[in-house]
């Protein structure tokens, strides 16, 4: 048997997403995602901030389509890095691995051409 770490997140974005390069030229977005659970005992809702990484075409995609408040649903896998502060303090991220992107919003009318049609619900970067 094959173990699996897969995830998908319904939500909204954090933050405009941040795209640099490595140093073999490939794209990589950064950028924050909430989602939300609804307490019912305490009749509220709690957000949750996952930390999502894009790579190659969803990471271009990710900084042509994507600004802060959009929707969006994602799917990938969870990644933790390790690193250690200036004071040597030891931190973990738990990272979401973005392999696929899928835009639950429609660009406004004015932006859309024959060649380029209107995003569909649910269209997919990756």
């Amino acid at each position: 048997m094959r173990d699996i770490n897969r995830v998908m997140l319904l939500g909204r974005i954090g933050n405009d997403p941040v795209v640099r390069q490595t140093k073999t030229g490939i794209p990589v977005a950064n950028f924050s995602l909430a989602t939300e659970f609804w307490n019912r005992t305490k009749n509220e809702g709690e957000t949750t901030w996952h930390r999502i990484v894009a790579w190659g075409r969803p990471a271009e995609l990710a900084e042509q389509e994507l600004k802060k408040g959009m929707p969006l649903l994602v799917e990938g896998g969870i990644r933790v890095r390790k690193y250690e502060d200036e004071e040597g303090e030891v931190h973990y991220l738990h990272e979401v691995h973005a392999d696929q992107l899928h835009f639950l919003h429609s660009k406004p009318k004015s932006e859309a051409t024959p060649e380029t049609p209107l995003a569909e619900e649910g269209a997919s970067a990756g």
